[in-house]
């Protein structure tokens, strides 16, 4: 029996041998899968060990068991150092082998056998060997004392880092390699345990060490679940990546993109119990294209929207192993998206509808299509009923005559026309309207009418409530601007007829008056040569009033055209500089009594037209006639404003109250206030028209600022306005063609 027990252990170290022979080669061939390099050591030192542990059971040699004592325990701490690297290479934590670190893993649990080694320079350790039989075997032991001990403890202290390094790395919430950790420490437990009996001394013989045996089966477990049982893609991950009562599928993909972990709500959406091991695509055609376009899409009978989110699930090397998929349900949301986006869709239609029919319809189609439910709209008429207007298909063809008409004398307490006339809107039950349905939602239409939704059932959410409100105040405004544009169009209508009925007896009026002016010129003509030279002033007078009333019948023209213009038709590019030399040149000055001086750029151009220099004309004018001082001086210059250009006409005059200013370019001042001629009200409305300003500011250290504040234009554009200097208004107006 105890021959049989030693041949057993032979037979049986050199078995593991073999397998660890084996592994160290798979591992090297394999060493780019995770901790597969430091395994391959670690076979290989326990290859070692077997080869030693047959020489240790088979010798009878003293010096050959001494040799192979101390190789023994060399071997053995290598392997306590190597599984330590192990596990710190497996674990994630290769930064923290640094070449002094593996040495002084390496060199610490070999300590005993160095020393044994070198003991011929120290004499600290001795290794004797004593045959010793007992239970029928006879083999050697080694006699050993503290140095011995020391090294025992300190190799368990290093396997219990081993271990301690794998255990908490078993329970990282993002392990996934959970499962194959686990196996791992449970083969290490084997051969941990067989060398602690060793140790403590419980084996049948002191010199019978089992632990090589266990090599056999403790690698083949460990290199089967490194290289052959590929746990991340078909075992489960850990349970916390995955809370299986929330209502959005979620599900683990491998390399792959097969499904290797999923929650309940994954499996309802596929319909189908077991989703593991298969691939996505398989599952749901298209549904992997989704995912990674990572936008909302559409899946399932009905339709249920789903946001995608994935992230990408690595391991502790930061390879990437997989995703983890998370479907967010968003029919909710998706569909109140799309029913904005309708509704944005009808508010432009309904802004594009000319005719409150063509609204009414646009209401009716658009509830029927966002909101599923059948409506009808009624509007008010000029004989005070409310007409269906426009009418969903499944209400006209509920009532046999379509639904009716309500007028107010016959059933006054109908609740659409109380929905009207109260302007509140309210929800009805259907038998008092014809209705195919349990109730229905009446909103207000303003004065226009009353907007009726179907309901299906007994209540209404709030959201559609909210939908159908919105779709109510949007059809309202539609028809609002269809009755202001009608409005609108008659009131232009109307100002166009005034227009050109002021049109016409102004043309009377100025035809009557240049005739009659003309009449007068000829006349004052052929008297100035029949009377006598001190009577010559009089009708000089007469004829300088007349060329004045000329001219002033032409500029009401220009003026006339300037008001019934449109915008783009009243302005245009005007050279500034060319407008205030005309008016500087048509201004009644003494050269010796006032003094004017310009300061206005070439290349200033502003909007107006050709009536801006007698706007100029007439602020010029104003500030030299109303100039008291005993040398009137007047400075016109310019200031930049950004987008706008400031005409500035200063006077050295006595100045204007501040109650006067806020009041002198209004209708009602008198012209001795102001100036001859057309006055400061026609500077204002002129102004007003080339969409500019005018005001008083006062100047310093006395007299008057005008300000006119004119819009910019593109210089390039500006051609000359405005009476060229050196020639009379007076000419330029004969000049002008009359209507």
């Amino acid at each position: 029996m105890y021959v049989e027990l030693k041949a057993v252990l032979i037979a049986g170290s050199a078995a593991g041998g073999v397998v660890s022979a084996i592994l160290a080669a798979g591992a090297w061939r394999d060493r780019s899968v995770p901790g597969a390099a430091p395994f391959g050591w670690l076979m290989t030192a326990a290859l070692g060990w077997c080869l030693l542990n047959v020489v240790w059971l088979t010798t009878t040699d003293p010096a050959v068991a001494s040799g192979v004592f101390v190789a023994t325990r060399l071997t053995a701490g290598l392997i306590v150092g190597l599984w330590v690297v192990f596990a710190l290479v497996y674990t994630g934590r290769e930064a923290w082998l640094t070449p002094a670190r593996i040495g002084a893993l390496l060199l610490a649990p070999t300590s005993y056998a160095v020393l044994a080694l070198t003991n011929p320079l120290h004499g600290l350790v001795t290794v004797e060997m004593v045959r010793l039989t007992q239970a029928g075997q006879t083999l050697f032991v080694g006699r050993t004392g503290p140095v011995y001990l020391a090294q025992n403890a300190l190799s368990v202290a290093l396997v219990g880092v081993g271990y301690g390094l794998f255990g908490e790395f078993l329970l990282r919430s993002r392990n996934l390699y959970r499962k194959q950790t686990f196996v791992i420490l449970t083969a290490g437990l084997l051969t941990a345990g067989a060398q602690g009996l060793f140790v403590l001394g419980a084996t049948p013989h002191p010199g019978l060490d089992v632990t090589p045996l266990t090599f056999a089966a403790n690698g083949a477990i460990i290199g089967f679940a490194l290289f052959r049982y590929d746990f991340v893609s078909v075992a489960p991950l850990a349970g916390d990546l995955l809370v299986d009562e929330l209502p959005d599928p979620i599900f683990v993909l491998d390399d792959d993109d097969r499904v290797i972990d999923y929650n309940g709500a994954a499996a309802t959406l596929f319909e189908a119990d077991d989703i593991g091991g298969q691939r996505l695509e398989a599952l749901s055609p298209g549904l992997l294209a989704d995912v990674e376009r990572d936008e909302p899409f559409a899946i399932g009978d009905p339709l249920s929207y789903y946001d995608p989110r994935t992230s990408e699930l690595s391991d502790q090397y930061g390879t990437t192993r997989g995703r983890l998929v998370v479907l967010r349900e968003v029919t909710g949301q998706q569909r109140r998206q799309e029913r904005l986006e309708t509704l944005q869709s009808a508010t432009q239609q309904f802004i594009e509808a000319s005719q409150p029919a063509r609204v009414a319809s646009l209401a009716v189609e658009f509830t029927t299509r966002v909101l599923d439910r059948e409506a009808a709209v009624f509007l008010h008429t000029t004989d005070g009923t409310l007409d269906p207007t426009a009418v969903s298909d499944a209400l006209d063809e509920h009532a046999p005559d379509g639904v009716s008409s309500i007028d107010p004398s016959a059933t006054p307490d109908h609740p659409v026309w109380k929905t009207f006339e109260q302007n509140k809107q309210r929800v009805t039950t259907s038998d008092v309207a014809v209705w195919p349905l349990e109730q229905v939602l009446l909103l207000p239409l303003g004065e226009h009418g009353v907007f009726a939704i179907g309901l299906s059932d007994d209540r209404y959410e709030t959201e559609e409530q909210h939908y159908a409100e919105i779709l109510a105040h949007a059809a309202q405004a539609a028809l609002e601007q269809i009755e202001r544009e009608r409005e609108l169009r008659g009131s232009r209508t109307s100002v166009k007829r005034r227009n050109e009925q002021i049109e016409f007896f102004n043309g009377v009026l100025r035809h009557s008056l240049r005739n009659a002016m003309l009449v007068i010129q000829g006349r004052a003509d052929h008297l100035r040569s029949e009377v006598d030279e001190a009577n010559r002033d009089h009708v000089d007078s007469i004829r300088s009033w007349s060329e004045r009333l000329t001219e002033m019948s032409q500029t009401i023209r220009d003026i006339n055209d300037t008001v019934t213009a449109s915008e783009s038709e009243r302005l245009e590019p005007v050279s500034l500089r060319a407008a205030v030399d005309g008016a500087v040149s048509a201004a009644p000055v003494d050269s010796e009594a006032v003094t004017v001086q310009t300061d206005v750029s070439p290349g200033d151009s502003v909007q107006a037209n050709e009536l801006i220099e007698k706007v100029i004309l007439s602020v010029v004018e104003n500030a030299i006639e109303h100039n008291t001082s005993d040398q009137p001086r007047v400075d016109i210059g310019t200031r930049d404003a950004g987008d706008w250009i400031q005409l500035r006409v200063a006077d050295n005059g006595p100045g204007v109250s501040d109650e006067l200013k806020t009041t002198m370019f209004e209708r009602s001042m008198s012209p001795d206030q102001t100036a001859g001629g057309f006055g400061l009200y026609f500077v204002s409305v002129m102004m007003d028209l080339y969409g500019g300003k005018v005001w008083y500011e006062d100047n310093d250290p006395r007299g008057t600022v005008a300000i006119l504040e004119f819009q910019r234009a593109d210089p390039e554009a500006a051609e000359p306005t405005g009476v060229p200097a050196g020639q009379s208004s007076a000419e330029a107006q004969s000049k002008s063609p009359d209507d």
